[in-house]
């Protein structure tokens, strides 16, 4: 194995997560290959909502994940402010159940340290005229919108500065960690190849656990699939909320001159294999009526799907499962040289990132401190793979 920082990192999945380590080793010196089996965000990241969670929507029933959300949305602000749209966002509600969960979301947000501030109907309906009239309740939270694939390349452009390479199309088909060998096929040539590693990082979101069982390894990760609708309209400007525990179709985002609204739940076997339920695209609409009346009457732009990556954890799944993320080194199993993540949210891929390498890092026997904090990221235009 090599030692210190010439080490050679291969990480699998070119989505946010997988984005951001590639920065943050890169970042530490080390040496960095990114293998994405399509183009960059092309799966979990890039059919994502685009929300840059302050974590008010998990303060009650997930605070983990609430105050990794709120930590992260504060450093995201400092390294990466072109990416991002910082609009700020709205919980409101206008039934007697929306009213009697605003003492417990404020007390929440407040233990979670997430900024939470009440405002008068009124203030709320003149910031945003298409909201319901009949809204009674309105707290104002630090939320923003970004763009997934424009995160993803600016994690990438800062990586590849410092050396990393990013080989999109190329989908691994074998893995030996042992020997530190990742073996790849080039889609659009066919040609293959075997790529050495001083270790692999299995940073594959839904598709995790199919790439640990190339290595004979096991990762638990629900493949927990959502339906996202866009219109083409901007029907507001900043992030709307259901006033309520997190539910289906409770969110509307703009993005640019669209919004999106969103999104359903639901546990899918195959990740690449998503059929949309009979009736979620009108669950969506009907909820979003509630906060938008007349979003109905929009052009539909499109429709998507994907799955998020959630951590197994016992007793829980689909809306109640934790937002949170998890490191596995599966040399426990008998499979050296091979590290996966799994869950959190593009809003806490950097933390994800920080996680993971500082266990790279440790495993390795190098000393260096995460720098990915405090070091501005490269515009998205830079990023571009081709």
């Amino acid at each position: 194995m090599t030692q210190g920082p010439s080490c050679h990192i291969v990480v699998i999945g070119a989505g946010s997560t997988g984005a951001a380590i590639a920065h943050d080793l890169a970042l530490r010196g080390l040496r960095v290959t990114v293998i994405e089996r399509a183009g960059v965000a092309s799966g979990t990241t890039g059919h994502n909502q685009g929300q840059l969670h302050s974590g008010a929507r998990y303060a009650v029933s997930d605070p983990v994940a609430a105050r990794e959300c709120v930590i992260e949305n504060r450093i995201l602000r400092r390294i990466m402010p072109q990416s991002l749209e910082l609009n700020g966002g709205l919980f409101v509600g206008w039934t007697e159940e929306h009213f009697s969960y605003r003492s417990n979301f404020l007390e929440a947000c407040a233990r979670c340290e997430i900024p939470a501030r009440e405002l008068p109907v009124p203030e709320a309906l003149r910031l945003e005229p298409s909201l319901n009239p009949r809204i009674h309740t309105a707290v104002e939270i630090p939320d923003g919108v970004f763009d997934p694939y424009r995160i993803c390349l600016s994690f990438l452009a800062s990586a590849r500065s410092r050396g990393a390479e990013v080989l999109t199309f190329t989908e691994v088909v074998g893995l030996n960690p042992p020997r530190g060998e990742v073996s790849v096929i080039f889609r659009q040539t066919r040609k293959k190849m075997t790529i050495g590693a001083d270790l692999i990082v299995n940073a594959a979101g839904p598709w995790a656990g199919r790439v640990a069982a190339l290595a004979g390894a096991k990762v638990e990760v629900e493949a927990s699939a959502g339906v996202l609708a866009t219109v083409d309209e901007r029907v507001c400007n900043k992030v709307l909320n259901i006033l309520c525990p997190p539910a289906d179709g409770d969110i509307v985002v703009p993005l640019r001159m669209s919004s999106i609204l969103g999104t359903t739940s639901w546990t899918v076997a195959n990740p690449d294999d998503i059929s949309i339920p009979e009736g979620h695209l009108d669950q969506i609409f009907r909820v979003a009526q509630g906060l938008v009346p007349g979003i109905r009457r929009y052009p539909l732009r499109g429709v998507m799907t994907a799955a998020r990556p959630l951590m197994v954890q016992s007793g829980t799944g689909g809306r109640s499962a934790s937002r949170g993320f998890a490191c596995y080194d599966h040399a426990g199993e008998g499979v050296p040289g091979l590290m996966s993540i799994v869950g959190g949210k593009t809003t806490t891929a950097r933390a994800m990132a920080e996680m993971l390498s500082d266990r790279v890092c440790e495993k390795l026997g190098i000393r260096a401190e995460c720098r990915t904090q405090d070091v501005p990221l490269l515009p998205h235009r830079l990023g571009v793979v081709r």
